[in-house]
């Protein structure tokens, strides 16, 4: 199967942007498939074939929201599943709709563990940042409750769930629902960048991204771009109401979260990343046209989305620009002279964690700012002696605590939960 256009500028849009690989996919309203792949499976240049597996990362939640809400009470609140789950709270208790929704305050939440119920019940020494309903803030820990939810209310292991529920039914024939060491032959190798602690630049060489093993619901699929495409062409068909319904809190650019989904206009969207992948589900309820993209390199510039966006137009009749260079990102705010006040906070912390490997504590004109990676710079806001809040919102939940003082400098550092040490390597 093959677009009917030139879709040569694709493998040109990779290699300007320093990105391997990427596999699209589209089914229109009588179910016809078509499909093109560029770039390469991996670095020893194989080629993308139409049966390479990707990791689809946060697409996850929208097969997850499709299983709550035939299996789950939505309007029950979590305790009714999960006993055991606890979380700091001044506010009404969080129900399994604020979950699917991003509406219930949590903390966004890492792989902290092999074992992510760890995840869910260390969520009991946070604090939730606002009232559940009240703002959208994207938790991936939340959606890890929804799955365990899930399993209380069944019995059944979710990648199971997943299998007899939707991959049997759907017939999604070359998708996997847990990532595991035996489907790693048959995948693409992701790829991230060498500096993993400043913003990514295409002349910034790739590395293979850190392996891991994954089955929990806030995503751990791995699928080819047909079947992602067999996917959002039969949620379009049913059709998707129940995933966009619900409270429907803005999420950014006109976009709206219903469960497990966004939608704006006619359009519904969700996106995806994990270690090395990116990917996007894109659909049109009015033409019932489902578009995947998935790429085996960095989350960057929402590549996936706009190649996606440009082979929608194009299905429907249009005469797309192919997508061009990115807009530069934000600059960061300037440095500024390193505060007495803070002096023991500054430097590099690191940490084993694949999602989140390491940040840099720095001074800038704006205020005391972790810097992340993908230009993700975040300022500080002091609660106490040792304790800041994350993020520009007042009610954001994430807080960055420091101990282990040793000759003037903090050696640890803990991110909502997460562990990270000072590194003196720059």
């Amino acid at each position: 199967m093959g677009f009917s256009t030139d879709w040569d500028w694709l493998g040109d849009f990779l290699k300007r942007r320093g990105l391997p690989g990427m596999a699209v996919a589209v089914q229109d309203r009588d179910g016809r498939k078509t499909f093109t792949g560029k770039g390469w499976a991996d670095l020893r240049r194989h080629p993308i074939e139409e049966g390479t597996l990707f990791e689809l990362g946060s697409i996850g939640k929208t097969y997850t929201a499709v299983l709550a809400l035939g299996l789950l009470d939505l309007q029950a609140p979590v305790t009714d599943y999960l006993p055991w789950f606890e979380v700091g709270s001044a506010y009404e208790p969080i129900r399994i709709e604020h979950l699917l929704t991003h509406t219930s305050g949590l903390i966004r939440g890492a792989d902290t563990t092999a074992d992510s119920r760890f995840d869910v019940w260390a969520l009991r020494e946070t604090e939730t940042g606002f009232a559940p309903g009240e703002h959208f803030y994207y938790s991936n820990v939340g959606y890890r409750t929804v799955g365990y939810a899930l399993e209380a209310a069944t019995g059944e292991r979710y990648p199971d769930l997943l299998r007899g529920r939707i991959l049997e039914p759907f017939r999604l024939e070359h998708t996997e629902p847990e990532i595991t060491v035996e489907i790693r032959e048959r995948m693409a190798v992701g790829y991230d960048r060498l500096h993993d602690d400043r913003t990514p630049s295409p002349d910034d060489p790739l590395f293979p991204a850190p392996w891991l093993e994954t089955g929990t619901a806030d995503g751990s699929l791995a699928s080819t771009a047909g079947d992602l495409a067999a996917f959002g062409g039969s949620l379009l068909a049913e059709p998707a109401e129940q995933l966009v319904s619900g409270l429907l809190v803005d999420s950014g650019d006109g976009w709206r979260y219903g469960h497990g989904l966004e939608v704006k206009d006619n359009l519904v969207r969700h996106g995806g990343s994990m270690p090395g992948f990116a990917s996007t589900l894109l659909g049109d309820r009015e033409s019932a046209i489902a578009v995947a993209a998935l790429m085996n390199g960095p989350d960057e510039h929402d590549a996936t989305e706009e190649v996606a966006r440009f082979a929608l137009d194009l299905h429907k009749g249009a005469e797309p620009e192919p997508p061009g260079d990115p807009e530069p990102w934000p600059p960061d705010s300037p440095p500024a002279p390193e505060l007495e006040e803070h002096a023991a906070l500054y430097g590099r912390y690191r940490s084993y964690n694949p999602w989140l490997p390491g940040f840099r504590i720095e001074q800038r004109e704006s205020g005391l700012t972790a810097s992340l990676a993908w230009g993700d710079d975040k300022p500080l806001t002091r609660l106490g002696e040792v304790e800041f809040r994350v993020g520009e919102e007042e009610w954001s939940p994430e807080r960055l605590r420091f101990d282990a003082f040793v000759d003037g400098e903090a050696l640890q550092a803990n991110l909502s939960g997460e562990t990270y040490y000072r590194s003196d390597f720059e």
